[in-house]
């Protein structure tokens, strides 16, 4: 990041420590000429959450994909685990559901 060859790292702090980050930011074009921005490795603190900084850090990624031209997001997430029902209380559109089996 510091070499300045990937995007930024959004992060939060509770009382002086990151309780959470989202990242890194990066939007690619995609086959029919639209921008995409990148799924990030997102995540909060299980001793943090509960205080809205997932919600925060996944706005501040949206305004950050907006405002350097992104028209969309794809987005994997556990059904039912807490990236979902945030997705969910965004308003977010599922496409669809991948059934997984452990090997």
């Amino acid at each position: 990041m510091r070499a300045g060859k990937v995007g930024p790292v959004l992060a939060v702090a509770h009382e002086g420590a990151v309780a959470g980050a989202i990242g890194p930011m990066e939007t690619i074009t995609d086959p029919a000429g639209q921008i995409q921005l990148l799924p990030q490795y997102f995540g909060v603190l299980p001793a943090h959450r509960g205080y809205g900084y997932g919600r925060a850090l996944w706005r501040a990624a949206m305004t950050w994909g907006r405002d350097h031209g992104a028209a969309y997001q794809l987005l994997q997430t556990e059904v039912g685990g807490a990236s979902d029902r945030l997705c969910q209380a965004e308003g977010l559109t599922s496409l669809g559901y991948v059934c997984t089996r452990t090997l």
